[in-house]
């Protein structure tokens, strides 16, 4: 069916309660111009004859006002159809952005590039979506039935005539489609450069980078990088803009001389007054049609569906997880241990393998801490653990079984993880740490007695609405936390899925951003914490691993060392040496 098919089928998201109201406006504001011009062909003959004009003059009056009144309600109906399908396909485009297991498709710029087109307007100089591609197709039937009827209105008295404004008609839209694919292909080539831009414009005005970018003077660079990105992104878009309208105006040219001719034709038919007048306002509204029918409509269906196309694209890419994905229940796992065996692994897109063949046991309700240098893989074992990568080689068991056999949805409440890039979420206190386990969120008990443990309590108590205050002072009533609170807040949402069921606590670096007190506390209740938990430990603070049950170093993609504190102080081997430098800093 094409394009236009594409786009009506779109409409089955609207309704029937909406798209019955819809068609209905696109029909009278199809129908109330050629109903205008029988009545006016209607009052020349009156008038012509010495007839009675009141009635034409007041049927007149009642068109116009129809007209008038339509096009605002026109206007609420097509917005809320437009609404209802933009709503359902930004769905598809959040479900197909999170379908995959592992999170490697949301790290290919190609796939970041095409959620871009998918996710909204592809075009920054014209709103088009996919409700908007919906609702064209009702106002282009309305358009073909209104250019049907003027093209019949006119063959009245003249065929030839009418058939060659229609054609005249069909053959711009055609070469509008064209122009259209290829303003098209301009969008697609230069969508990552948009991406670009959008984050160098945010540097210049979001919170965030605002510090920095004025405390080092970088202000008048970002802006001139802006506009030189913004400038190509633009140019791109705007040339086959203008090549079509230069083709559009050359078009109108070529075709003036074809309407002249035919309303001279009409002009010498002989016709009565009556019947020249509603022909001449038919050949009128052919020839307005010739350019209406190229502009919005066109556009929409066109640039509108590309959003489509490209999520169609997206749900073939990443597919839905099959059975082979697993589907076994983790309630209680681990119970004897975690076992990597031979896993190999590198990022996509990347030859440097992270790990060459790693082998770890972690033991069930004990701790482990896992220490190297950067690069060493630390993290990537967490992820790989939660299942946001696959790894390319070996095997991950969980009390024997293969990772993969397990439900991943029921695997992950089974974590608790703060990761070292911890999310600060501009939403109230109860989401930051409710997030942890979404189905306790309304817990008031679990909710206080994971902040407590965490240190947060005190972090939101005094805040100015409690638990209800929102984490960021550009919203009404909200407030700005110190790194060390919102340290402490991670460590919450951590402990809060503790509280829904998680059995294995991961903490990456997770006194980073506290001061040396905060610290100190955190690890003197460090065994109630982890009481009864599987609980894997990563930092660069050896006065934080030290109390751990056990520690590795990884180094080279596998476990080089492995042991206590104290055995491994006793080796003199990688993690002696590490240690005893760091403690120099503070000796010296």
């Amino acid at each position: 069916m094409g394009k236009a098919g594409e786009a009506a089928r779109l409409l089955r998201h609207v309704g029937p309660r909406l798209l019955i109201p819809l068609v209905a406006v696109e029909l009278a504001t199809a129908g109330a111009p050629l109903a205008i011009i029988a009545v006016i062909g209607v009052l020349v003959g009156r008038v012509a004859g010495d007839g009675a004009v009141a009635g034409p003059l007041a049927a007149l009056t009642g068109l116009l006002l129809l007209q008038q009144l339509v096009g605002p309600f026109r206007a609420a109906v097509a917005f809320r159809a437009v609404r209802r399908v933009d709503g359902t396909v930004r769905g598809r485009v959040m479900e197909v952005a999170n379908r995959s297991l592992s999170i490697a498709p949301l790290e290919d710029p190609d796939v970041l590039d095409r959620l871009e087109l998918a996710g909204g307007t592809v075009d920054p100089f014209w709103d088009a979506s996919p409700g908007g591609a919906a609702v064209a197709v009702v106002s282009r039937v309305g358009r073909y039935l209104q250019v049907a009827g003027a093209a019949w209105l006119l063959a009245r008295v003249s065929v030839p005539v009418a058939l060659g404004l229609t054609a005249l008609v069909l053959v711009t839209y055609a070469n509008v489609r064209r122009w259209n694919r290829t303003r098209l292909a301009a969008v697609r080539g230069n969508i990552a450069l948009g991406r670009a831009s959008r984050y160098t414009s945010g540097l210049t005005n979001t919170p965030p980078a605002a510090k920095e970018v004025r405390l080092f003077g970088v202000l008048d660079w970002l802006e001139e990088r802006f506009k030189g990105e913004w400038e190509v992104v633009s140019s791109g878009r705007l040339r086959p803009l203008r090549w079509a309208s230069l083709r559009a105006a050359a078009l109108l040219l070529v075709l003036t001389p074809a309407v002249a001719w035919g309303f001279a034709v009409l002009a010498g038919s002989g016709a009565s007054p009556r019947s020249l007048a509603v022909a001449l306002q038919a050949g009128v509204a052919l020839f307005a049609l010739l350019f209406d029918l190229r502009q919005d409509d066109a556009y929409q269906i066109d640039f509108g569906l590309e959003a489509l196309d490209v999520l169609r694209d997206l749900e073939a890419t990443i597919g839905a997880p099959g059975p082979g994905h697993g589907a076994a229940g983790a309630d209680g796992l681990p119970g004897e241990a975690i076992r990597f065996e031979g896993v190999r692994f590198a990022y996509p897109g990347t030859t440097r393998e992270v790990f060459t063949g790693l082998d770890l046991t972690i033991h069930a309700g004990t701790s482990l801490a896992i220490v190297g240098g950067n690069g060493a893989g630390k993290t990537t074992l967490i992820k790989l653990l939660a299942r946001m990568h696959e790894p390319q080689g070996g095997i991950i068991r969980v009390d024997g079984t293969p990772l993969d056999e397990f439900d991943p949805a029921a695997w992950r409440r089974r974590l608790a993880v703060i990761f070292q890039d911890f999310v600060r979420y501009e939403l109230p206190a109860s989401d930051n740490v409710g997030f942890g386990g979404v189905d306790l969120v309304g817990d008031e008990r679990a909710l206080e007695a994971a902040a407590t443990k965490a240190g947060a309590a005190e972090v939101i108590r005094p805040l100015p609405a409690g638990w209800d205050t929102p984490l960021n002072r550009q919203y009404t009533g909200g407030a700005d936390l110190s790194g060390g609170e919102w340290q402490r807040v991670a460590l919450a949402r951590a402990l809060f899925a503790v509280e829904a069921g998680a059995g294995i606590l991961v903490l990456d670096e997770p006194t980073a951003n506290l001061d040396v007190r905060a610290e100190a506390a955190l690890f003197e209740d460090f065994l109630d914490l982890t009481r009864g938990l599987t609980t894997i430990l990563i930092s660069h603070r050896f006065s934080t691993v030290r109390h751990a049950d056990r520690i590795v170093v990884l180094e080279g993609g596998c476990v080089v060392e492995d042991g206590s504190h104290d055995e491994l102080l006793a080796a003199g081997g990688r993690y002696a040496g590490m240690f005893q430098l760091q403690a120099a800093r503070f000796r010296d």
